[in-house]
Order: structure tokens, then C-alpha cells, then sequence
């Protein structure tokens, strides 16, 4: 027999036997005879599993399975780890194909300008404010980096009862930063980061509730506003208010997704962000 018609024979074998999600636990890598033939083998065939919806799933799922029963009784020991290390894990948990919940890093430091250009063009200082969870010596955070919306929000958070710090939340992905996921119109995962996290205490508890003040008219307003109904839908419980917040007709109008009315409205009715505002399961947004 000629190394030819040796492969078309294994070739053969192989496209006769059938395929199912109950055979993906064992997978042959090829025979061992010498050349490369096994190994090109194997990636030709776990390329054609993969083309199998449901095999691909089954993987997809005890994969991440397999990740939650490797991290989850660490967690504590996780987040003592130092921020290089922290990361590392966080990058593991995220290759799964759906996104996990993940453990937030305490913030350690921040750069931020204590100066801004007034409306004269002049360099001057910028407004200071307390109570956020990273400042300086004199326990004070520059708003210098915020627009009037975000100060304005900040300003009415400090004057509600219990008020006892906010965090300013970085737009990005890091450990330090709050992250939604949401699958945007083609399909594809993407991430929001809400601007604020605020804490109260309210009946004897810290309580925590996340602000997200987000211009309505802007291209991802609708979706970025069922994103936060969706993440209140599985996480709500955890928060006090899960507010999206956008000014209409001069006036700052919020949505608070925790409250189950407000978050079935916005996940099941064909309506745009700023209907959702001027409708009336929206209410002013006052501290």
C-alpha cells in the first residue's frame, strides 16, 4: 500500500464514523507514524468539531465550568493577590465565551489635573469636592474631568441623606473599574462602564447605587440603556439605585433600572431611550 493510499484509507475510516456532542470527551490525535501526517490530521478534524454547533457549545460550557471550579474557592486568596497576578486571572476568566462575574480590585491610584482652563482661557484651579474614594491629603478629588452633566450629578448625590462616598468609574478595562457587558447589534460582546458608583447608608447598611448620566441622543443610547436593564435584572439585588440619567427639554430625567416597572419597560417595549425618558416611569432626577 502506497503512503497515498494510506491516507485516503484513514480519511476514509474516519468520515464514516458518525459525530456527536456525546463523542467530544476523546479526541484522536492521529497515528503515530513517523511524519507529520497524525498531527495535520488531528488539526483538520478538531477544526471540523468546531464547526459543529453543538459540540462547539459543549465545550464552550464545560470550559467555563471547569474555570469556576478552579477559581471560585479562591476567591478570597485572588484578591489578596498584587494587581500584575490579579490581572492575569481576571484575563483567564474572561477567555470564556460568555462573560463572568468578576471581583473588583480596590483602587490604589488615580491621576488627575488640579487645574482647568476657565471660559476666560486661563489656567485656574479646578472645583474640589469630598467624600470620593481616592483624593488627596485634605481628603479632596478634582472635578476637572468631569462635564456639567457629571457634576451636576455628583453635587445632588452629596446632598441625599446618608451620603457617605461616591467613586468616579474609570472608563476603561481594568481590575479597578466596573464593567456591563451587552451584545451589540451584530451580535458581538461589548462592555459599558457607568461614570458613578455612589454609597449610602440607608436603614443601618451601606448600600451602594450606580448613576450613569448618558446623553439620549447619542448612537448607543438605546442600547446601553437596555444593557443596564439587563445587568439590573441579574444583579439588581446588590444595588440600592441603578440609575441612567439624561437631561430632556432641560430637565435631568432618570430611569432607575432596579425598580422592576421601569426595567420590564425598557427590556420589552419597542420604544426609544429618550421616549423612556419623557415617559412616565421616569422621574426627576433631584439629590
Amino acid at each position: 500500500m502506497t503512503v497515498r493510499s494510506a491516507r485516503r484509507s484513514r480519511t476514509q475510516r474516519r468520515r464514516s464514523a458518525p459525530i456527536s456532542p456525546s463523542r467530544t470527551s476523546t479526541i484522536v490525535a492521529g497515528d503515530d507514524d513517523g511524519d507529520d501526517d497524525g498531527l495535520r490530521d488531528a488539526f483538520v478534524r478538531t477544526a471540523a468539531l468546531a464547526m459543529i454547533k453543538e459540540i462547539r457549545e459543549k465545550v464552550d460550557r464545560e470550559a467555563t465550568e471547569l474555570v469556576e471550579r478552579w477559581l471560585a474557592p479562591q476567591r478570597g486568596e485572588l484578591k489578596g493577590l498584587p494587581d500584575v497576578r490579579h490581572q492575569d486571572y481576571e484575563e483567564i476568566r474572561a477567555m470564556t465565551i460568555a462573560p463572568q462575574r468578576g471581583e473588583l480590585s480596590r483602587p490604589k491610584s488615580r491621576m488627575e489635573d488640579f487645574k482647568v482652563i476657565d471660559a476666560d482661557d486661563q489656567l485656574a484651579d479646578a472645583p474640589l469636592i469630598g467624600k470620593h474614594l481616592m483624593s488627596d491629603e485634605h481628603g479632596m478629588f478634582p472635578m476637572s474631568s468631569l462635564n456639567a452633566w457629571e457634576r451636576e450629578v455628583v453635587m445632588a448625590e452629596q446632598t441625599r441623606p446618608g451620603a457617605l462616598g461616591w467613586y468616579r468609574n474609570p472608563p476603561r478595562s481594568a481590575g479597578d473599574s466596573l464593567g456591563i457587558v451587552y451584545r451589540d447589534q451584530q451580535g458581538n460582546w461589548r462592555s459599558m462602564y457607568p461614570d458613578f458608583v455612589f454609597f449610602h447608608e440607608v436603614g443601618g447598611e451601606v448600600k451602594a447605587s450606580i448613576v450613569d448620566p448618558h446623553g439620549h441622543h447619542l448612537p448607543d443610547a438605546d442600547i446601553k440603556l437596555k444593557a443596564l436593564a439587563e445587568f439590573a435584572q441579574q444583579f439588581g439585588a446588590d444595588f440600592y439605585r441603578i440609575e441612567a440619567v439624561s437631561q430632556v427639554e432641560n430637565v435631568m430625567r432618570a430611569l432607575d433600572t432596579a425598580r422592576p416597572a421601569v426595567r420590564n419597560a425598557v427590556l420589552f417595549e419597542n420604544k426609544s431611550a429618550v421616549d423612556f425618558y419623557m415617559a412616565d416611569i421616569a422621574i426627576d432626577y433631584v439629590g
